[in-house]
Parts: structure tokens; C-alpha cells; sequence
């Protein structure tokens, strides 16, 4: 009788094949969609890679960039039409106690006119009156202020000239205005260029006394007529807790008259006397 085979058999051969053949179509696949796996967009269940420090790195050195260079600012040029060959000018103040604020703004300002001046003009000379009741208390000569030694040795001399200046007193109202005018026409005006400009500022708050006026107007009328820009021009320095009295109107009208015939300004000061001061040596 035949022995019965007793082993026992889990696949046969078919199945084993078949099993293989599964496997290996599992792995082609797994091998074709790894690349897919791994990325962010085709699975929600990737995880982001753990992010490395990076090696530090050296600082590019940066060279120091050289600072631009300020600008030069331009030099103030004056306008056209107000550069003129030459410049003459006198001031004629009254020095009585009336006139000390005044005087205190002719001191400190008498620099700054002066460089406005030389701005203005290519010569510019410069003198000086000081009257009072019956005299003259002071008097500059007409002499260059240019900006070379010598025009500054005259300015240094005429500033210390004013800075002596010391009021006085009087017994009356009106003042030598036509002293004033007279010893500041007798200066040296002929020394200028012919094409210059002469000016005579007065600078008072009286009058001159009654029995001077009409020589004071006709001395006025004579020195502008010798020549075409010559002008004088008259500054009212009156109070103005003043204004409206007698004395002011008396020398309101006495002032106004003297630039008239002079072809020049009247101008009544209200605080700063050196803005009016340079209105008349520009605009002219």
C-alpha cells in the first residue's frame, strides 16, 4: 500500500508566482510616484524640512564714502539798475537832548550803512554835521569810505567822530538846521566823478529859526541846480507823543519844503530810523 504524503503545502507553485508578480507591480508603481510623495503640494501630510543655521558669514567691507563738499554760497550781487559810478553822501543831525535815541541808531547803524553803500556803488564817500541851537557841534569831513586801508582808516575815524557826539541842551525850540545845511554844502562835492550821486540827509525833529528859513530853501534850491542827481532829503525824528503840536507841525512843514526844493524824500521816522535811512540811499 502507498505511504500518503503528509507535508503540508501553503502555496503551490502558481500561487507563489502570482504573488511575486504583485509585489513587483506594487514596487514599480512606489518607485514611479516617490518623487510626488515627498512634495508639499501632493500630500498634506509632509513634513517641512528642519531648517540648519546657517555658517556665519563675513561682512563685506564697505568703503567709506567721501562727504560732498558744501556748497559756496553766491556772492549777493545788487540788482540792475542800482549800480551807480559813485556815491556821495552827508548827514546833517541835529545834536540837541531831543535826539538821543536817534543819535544812538546813527552810531550803531552808520557800519551797516556803509556796506550797503559800497554794494551799491563803486566809490562811495562819506561825511558828517552835528548842529544844535546856534552852532555847529561837530563836523566830518566828505572823505572816501571804500573798502580798501585807506576808505577803512576814514570810516574808523568817522564812527569815533559820532561816538563823541554829546547832546545838548537849548533855550528854544527851533534849532541851526541852516548852519547844518550850509557847512555840509561847503564840502568837497567837486572831488566826485561827474556822474555820481550827491546826497545832503537831514536828520531833526525842529525846524530851523524863523529868520533862517528862506535862506536855509534858497541854499537848497542853489546846490541842487550845479548838477542833475543831486537831492536832499529830510528825516523827521518828532516824538511821537508830540505829534499834533505846534513844534511838530512847524517842523513837519519846514522839512517837507526842504525836500521838495531838494528833489528829495520827507519822511517822518516811527522806530526804524535805519530802514528809512537805506530806502533813501537805495531807491534813489
Amino acid at each position: 500500500m502507498k505511504r500518503r504524503n503528509r507535508e503540508i503545502v501553503t502555496f503551490s507553485i502558481s500561487a507563489i508566482d502570482l504573488f511575486c508578480s504583485g509585489m513587483g507591480a506594487v514596487m514599480l508603481l512606489m518607485v514611479l510616484l516617490m518623487p510626488y510623495y515627498m512634495r508639499p503640494e501632493a500630500s498634506s501630510l509632509a513634513i517641512d524640512p528642519i531648517p540648519t543655521k546657517p555658517e556665519p558669514t563675513k561682512p563685506t567691507p564697505v568703503e567709506p564714502v567721501p562727504p560732498k563738499p558744501e556748497p559756496t554760497p553766491p556772492v549777493p550781487v545788487p540788482a540792475p539798475g542800482l549800480r551807480v559810478h559813485s556815491t556821495d553822501v552827508v548827514f546833517v543831525m541835529d545834536a540837541t537832548a531831543s535826539m538821543d535815541v536817534a543819535l544812538e541808531s546813527v552810531r550803531t547803524s552808520m557800519r551797516s550803512i556803509v556796506q550797503v553803500l559800497r554794494r551799491l556803488s563803486d566809490d562811495v564817500r562819506v561825511g558828517f554835521v552835528a548842529y544844535i541851537d546856534r552852532s555847529i557841534l561837530l563836523s566830518i569831513p566828505l572823505k572816501s569810505v571804500n573798502s580798501t586801508p585807506a576808505g577803512e582808516k576814514n570810516l574808523k575815524d568817522l564812527l569815533r567822530g559820532i561816538k563823541r557826539v554829546r547832546l545838548v541842551g537849548n533855550s528854544d525850540w527851533p534849532e541851526d538846521v541852516n548852519k547844518g545845511l550850509k557847512k555840509a554844502m561847503r564840502m568837497n562835492w567837486d572831488g566826485a566823478p561827474s556822474d555820481s550821486r550827491q546826497l545832503i540827509v537831514v536828520l531833526g525833529d525842529a525846524e530851523t529859526h524863523p529868520e533862517d528859513r528862506s535862506s536855509s530853501f534858497d541854499s537848497v534850491k542853489k546846490w541842487v541846480a550845479k548838477t542833475d542827481d543831486r537831492s536832499v532829503h529830510a528825516v523827521n525824528t518828532f516824538a511821537e507823543e508830540g505829534r499834533g503840536s505846534y513844534e511838530h507841525i512847524a517842523a513837519l512843514k519846514y522839512f517837507k519844503q526842504i525836500a521838495k526844493l531838494g528833489n528829495g524824500e520827507y519822511i517822518e521816522v516811527k522806530g526804524d530810523l535805519l530802514g528809512v535811512i537805506l530806502d533813501i540811499l537805495i531807491v534813489r
